[in-house]
């Protein structure tokens, strides 16, 4: 796992990183610090789904299901972590800086 990425850990072994690409960001799910699956999007995408009604993003092996309480992670059908909207906002707020 790069070690200049910031972290977030999921259940299991699961961690979600954000590597921040020049107008797009990649987006990777590790399993025990393995790369298990990744997805580029904008951060403009990922603010944008946060403020929206939306309440799915992205479709594939990697998914983000949003509700009330945070962003539900999916890895090939199977929620590997949650996190609240107000951590994932800070999250993304720190990653554009």
């Amino acid at each position: 796992m790069p070690e200049t990425m910031k972290f977030l850990n999921l259940n299991s072994g699961y961690t979600f990183a954000l590597e921040n690409l020049e107008k797009k960001a990649r987006l990777v799910v590790y399993n025990n610090g393995v790369e298990n699956v990744c997805h580029k999007s904008t951060l403009k995408s990922l603010v944008q789904f946060i403020q929206s009604g939306d309440n799915h993003l992205f479709r594939g092996r990697l998914q983000f299901h949003k509700d009330e309480v945070g962003i539900n992670i999916m890895v090939k059908g199977n929620i590997v972590g949650e996190i609240s909207l107000p951590k994932f906002t800070n999250y993304l707020q720190k990653a554009q800086q």
